[in-house]
């Protein structure tokens, strides 16, 4: 995990309601040295200081005050390339399907391992860093 002065960028930003998940996540992701923010609900998303600096975010589709469906447009409207991986315990393929014509970059069933999770993540922020390498180019 990073730490210092340089510390204020944050790799992944977890949004669900329940507790237990976000604290599960984050203990998996910061254990492969990954900086993790976490949100309760789509209000604390989107006023989050991690949400202008962060390279993915894990959103749960069930959340308080309206779907992760319905908050990835608003996610997409700040930060438009910034990847937004939904996570259910209600995957289904409608679901899945509606998730990804939002602007979904992906659908993570729960429950899922910390292989799968870490697999995940691992696949999005290495997108994320081939796309800066290539506009760098």
């Amino acid at each position: 995990m990073r730490s210092g002065p340089k510390a204020a960028r944050c790799d992944v930003l977890v949004v669900d309601d329940e507790q237990v998940v976000r604290d599960g996540v984050r203990k998996v992701l910061e254990g492969d040295g990954l900086c993790v923010a976490t949100a309760e609900d789509a209000a604390s998303a989107l006023t989050h200081p991690a949400l202008d600096d962060c390279r993915l975010i894990l959103c749960d589709l069930v959340i308080p005050e309206q779907t992760g469906i319905d908050l990835i447009p608003r996610l997409k409207q700040r930060r438009p390339r910034l990847p937004v991986i939904l996570i259910t315990g209600y995957a289904t393929p409608e679901q899945e399907e509606l998730a990804l014509a939002a602007g979904a970059d992906g659908f993570l069933a729960k429950p899922f391992d910390d292989a799968e999770l870490l697999a995940t993540v691992r696949t999005a922020l290495a997108a994320v860093e081939q796309a800066a390498e290539e506009e760098r180019s």
